[in-house]
């Protein structure tokens, strides 16, 4: 019997590792880059629907940054005050090693409870010259407009047809996959525009 070999996340080893990777927010990044390598803003807000690349834009804004400690939340599990509290405390101050700079990136922010909302509203006005913070969300609308008035906000759309085909077709190259044209159709559908 031939051995089954255990099937890789597509999606994770695929991830973009550079901005000239990303595929569908040239846009976004021909404004973001320019105030990353500018270096004034320390608080950035990136919104659109499931899988369009806000982490991946977030990791990659952290990387261009130099930061040499990322911090991931998940802010649907870590909701409270106390978690935001001790998330600001940690983070007030410099990293060790070659960069000292550091980055917080917070996954579907809008799920924050309003007083951990709060607590993070003075550090975001005024975060120390180390700390970026990069807030993703699929519901934009639910954060309070003080957090967003704090950020440079960033709206990621879906995906064009083309561009998910182009994806599909070149991870099915890559993989050495043979797939029927009837079967990316169906993998882009289902995709709906992430």
């Amino acid at each position: 019997l031939e051995r089954c070999r255990p099937m890789t996340n597509l999606a994770t080893k695929y991830r973009p590792t550079s901005f000239k990777e990303v595929i569908g927010q040239g846009r976004i990044i021909a404004s973001l880059v320019p105030e990353l390598k500018r270096g004034a803003s320390h608080t950035f807000l990136f919104s659109g629907p499931s899988g369009v690349g806000k982490t991946t834009l977030a990791r990659l804004s952290a990387k261009e940054l130099d930061c040499g400690d990322v911090i991931e939340v998940d802010a649907a599990t870590y909701t409270g005050i106390d978690d935001m509290r001790e998330l600001v405390s940690t983070m007030q101050y410099a990293s060790f090693g070659e960069s000292a700079r550091r980055a917080v990136i917070l996954d579907e922010a809008h799920a924050l409870s309003k007083q951990a909302v709060q607590s993070l509203l003075k550090v975001l006005e005024e975060p120390p010259s180390h700390l970026f913070w990069f807030l993703c969300t699929t519901e934009p609308g639910r954060l309070l407009p003080t957090i967003k008035t704090r950020c440079l906000h960033y709206e990621l759309r879906p995906l064009y047809r083309a561009e998910l085909i182009d994806i599909v077709e070149r991870v099915v190259l890559a993989e050495h996959m043979k797939i029927d044209d009837n079967i990316v159709d169906l993998i882009v559908s289902e995709a709906q525009g992430s």
